[in-house]
């Protein structure tokens, strides 16, 4: 057989535009296969009251790949500059810019309270040991085999319940899932307002990738709406079983790039040997919805300045405002409802009920915002990012090895996971490429 192809890229979110975009100048033959009508994978932007909203991934972190690729490619980005936080527990919602503001206008008894406050107090003190203008250093390293479960043992239910819906409010998993180290990124450095570590895209997450799409060269084909069923490998080549528009083809290719969610890739490669099933496994990568609420904040600027408030007991866990203190010229401040716990909820981005029940609980935190609302939109995914947890940090050796000139990229094989992960991963995968084809980065 002959290879129609040099590289076919499965997947066209971060990893996979990353991948062909680190390999633009090779003059290559890559073809990007992309299920979905859209690129970008969980960086989803829709347009919400005027205006972009992110529905999955919400930050572009500095330091990361994601950030230097947004600078190489013109992306505007503003600061994520909180002051405040928050928590929402049996009908009281209370914001605040210090740790006991936010802790004595809660309902809880006394006992829940002071271990709650001390909790929070003792977080700051680890986050404040362990980064650096906002990046966690190397300090953390011993962390990233402990689960934020371990440290919540001890506290009363009312307050473990409070942090535990944090925890997933920030990051998809639980807090038994979630490791200690990167319970600092995405529980901590909230609770601190850390000012450092997150960039806002203005006009969307899904601009990076897009422009990433622009600028993967000629020899480059991006393909949405074709879903592969089948990768296998025959005479030193890959057979790629895809479909587009009903009809069914074969591609063949010198190598693939498999990126994809984790929980995919087991259906879709053919002979994947037990070490990588195995490891495949600990790449627990669950669901996740999100509903983005436009509100007009006029005179209520406290609202305005909220940034991350934990929400006990509602369908999602956590609201962010990714803009705090930050009033557009038409007065409407996007939040975003991250329902982890939720998980995978098919139909909702079209079902007008479920959508209503989902803005009546976020009017349960804001109930000054009743009567303000200007648009919803909701948006789900089966397999959202991969946990943060210490069986995944053990496994990424082997979720990371390539196999011949099948290769693997994806939040999943990245230490940090999340967009910006992938963003990293794609360019790991590309120097990979490069070595085997012999081209110098």
């Amino acid at each position: 057989m002959e290879a129609n192809h040099d590289v076919v890229v499965v997947g066209a979110g971060p990893a996979g535009l990353a991948t062909a975009y680190y390999l633009r100048d090779l003059g290559l033959d890559i073809q990007v296969l992309e299920a979905g009508s859209d690129i970008g994978g969980r960086t989803l932007s829709r347009d919400l009251a005027g205006a972009p909203v992110n529905t999955g991934a919400m930050f572009i972190y500095r330091g990361t790949r994601a950030e230097s690729l947004a600078t190489e490619l013109g992306i505007r980005t503003a600061p994520f500059h909180p002051g405040t936080y928050g928590v929402h527990v049996d009908g009281v919602t209370s914001v605040a810019s210090s740790t006991s503001g936010v802790v004595d206008a809660l309902l809880l008894p006394d006992e829940s309270k002071q271990a709650l406050a001390e909790f929070m107090e003792s977080v700051s003190r680890e986050y404040n040991a362990n980064t650096s203008e906002g990046a966690i250093t190397e300090n953390a390293a011993g962390l990233v085999n402990e689960t934020v479960a371990e440290r919540l043992a001890h506290l009363p239910g009312p307050a473990r319940s409070v942090i535990e819906t944090a925890v997933r409010g920030g990051a998809v998993g639980d807090a038994t899932q979630l490791s200690a180290k990167y319970a600092l990124r995405y529980l901590a450095s909230y609770i601190v307002h850390e000012q450092d570590n997150r960039l806002y895209p203005v006009d969307g997450m899904q601009s990076l990738p897009r422009a990433l799409a622009g600028r993967c060269g000629t020899g480059t084909r991006i393909t949405t709406n074709t879903r592969v069923s089948s990768v296998q490998e025959r005479d030193g080549l890959f057979e790629v079983v895809v479909d587009h528009g009903g009809e069914s083809k074969v591609l063949t290719s010198r190598h693939v790039v498999m990126a994809v969610p984790a929980p995919l890739l087991a259906g879709i490669t053919v002979g994947l040997p037990d070490w990588k099933l195995d490891a495949l496994k600990a790449a627990e990568t669950p669901g996740s919805t999100t509903l983005t609420v436009a509100a007009n904040v006029d005179g209520l600027e406290g609202i305005a300045d909220w940034s991350f408030v934990s929400t006990v007991g509602k369908k999602f866990d956590a609201i962010i405002n990714p803009l705090p203190g930050v009033v557009p010229s038409d007065g409407i401040v996007r939040f975003t409802c991250y329902g982890n716990s939720a998980g995978f909820l098919p139909g909702i981005e079209n079902d007008e009920a479920r959508i209503n029940e989902w803005v009546e609980e976020f009017l349960e935190v804001a109930p000054e915002l009743r009567g303000r609302i200007a648009g919803a939109v909701a948006a789900t995914w089966e397999h959202c990012f991969s946990v943060l947890s210490p069986k995944r940090n053990d496994a990424l050796p082997e979720l990371r090895r390539s196999i011949g000139n099948l290769h693997f990229a994806g939040d999943y094989t990245s230490e940090t996971a999340g967009s910006h992960g992938a963003y990293e991963e794609g360019h790991r995968v590309a120097q990979l490429l490069r070595a085997e084809l012999s081209v110098p980065a």
